[in-house]
């Protein structure tokens, strides 16, 4: 039965509020059986996660308790299914499927977590278990269980090139995006604070989700993009390239704010920009800078673009930007 995720989404919502028609019932129904008809969908089932995935969409829960009291319950095998009474969205994407609450639990309260950081200045490489190699860009952090090292939670920038299993993908949470592969490798900038997170595409296919929209795929030399601000993902060509020169220590930028330019040198330096007004920081910008470039370097050549200027302040680690005079 073919149905789109935006439908199940609000069908699966009145069903658990208990208001669902006797045919929107019977939609529901169709749907789960309809599962035995998809050939390679079910095969990645076992007996366990079926009857967990028969409770998920049979489970009766009153919606006002899901909302004061989230739970959420875990299947123990190496497919998981998650599941709580926020609401559900099934995500089909990458050759394999993948169940995603509204509200993930953390995954702190499941499994032992392994931390990586990298420090402002640093950019460091981490090989996991399953052969996997990360790049984590400037004050960026990667998490992942012990048990389960090809499921990730990524807070800043990061690049990917995933180790090919066939029978288990890897996802990669970020934000509010998931990121779903077999064996690619690609970029995430998800900074925060941030208004959008970027997902660039180098080589195979990956599926961007999120759970108010449908799934995007992407193939080498894509963009998506999560504009928070619209709440939605868009899709663009772009070179992969320019995205991961970061990890050559090479900076940049292609049409962006001064104020985002500001943020990366700012992890990079080790400094704080600070701008005079939204003219200066919101002003465009397009330009690349070797790795040893001093800041100072950097920043007169990005202001003589506009004709700003920029002062430090003295005996602070602290640059403002400003347009003809500095405004207090």
């Amino acid at each position: 039965m073919d149905i789109s995720n935006t439908r199940l989404r609000e069908l699966l919502d009145k069903y658990l509020e208990g208001t669902a028609s006797e045919e929107e019932i019977g939609e529901v129904n169709n749907w789960y059986k309809s599962f035995d008809a998809h050939k390679g969908l079910t095969e990645q089932l076992n007996p366990n996660q079926r009857t967990a995935l028969e409770q998920l969409l049979f489970l009766r829960i009153s919606r006002q308790a899901g909302l004061d009291q989230p739970t959420a319950k875990v299947v123990k095998a190496p497919f998981r299914i998650w599941w709580a009474a926020a609401g559900i969205a099934v995500l089909l994407a990458a050759g394999g499927i993948y169940f995603a609450l509204n509200k993930r639990p953390a995954p702190e309260a499941q499994y032992a977590m392994v931390t990586e950081k990298a420090e402002k200045g640093n950019i460091k490489k981490i090989v996991l278990p399953d052969g996997s190699t990360i790049w984590l860009n400037y004050e960026s952090q990667l998490r992942y269980a012990q048990q389960n090292d090809r499921e990730v939670w990524l807070e800043g920038e990061g690049y990917f090139e995933i180790a090919p299993q066939a029978e288990k993908q890897f996802l990669v949470h970020s934000g509010k995006l998931d990121v779903q592969v077999l064996g690619t490798s690609f970029n995430i900038d998800a900074y925060a604070p941030a208004d959008s997170v970027m997902v660039t595409v180098a080589s195979g296919k990956v599926a961007v989700s999120h759970e108010k929209s449908e799934a995007v795929t992407l193939t080498a030399n894509q963009l998506a993009v999560y504009q928070a601000a619209a709440d939605r993902i868009e899709k663009y060509d772009t070179g992969a390239t320019d995205a991961s020169a970061w990890r050559q220590g090479l900076l940049v930028f292609k049409n962006a704010s001064f104020r985002s330019i500001g943020r990366k040198l700012e992890r990079r330096y080790d400094v704080r920009i600070r701008f005079d007004g939204n003219r200066t920081a919101s002003a465009q910008l397009s330009a690349s800078f070797g790795r040893e470039q001093p800041l100072k370097d950097i920043l007169r050549m990005l202001c003589d673009i506009y004709g700003f200027n920029y002062r430090q302040q003295p005996g602070t680690n602290e640059y403002l930007i400003y347009d003809d005079q500095p405004h207090q």
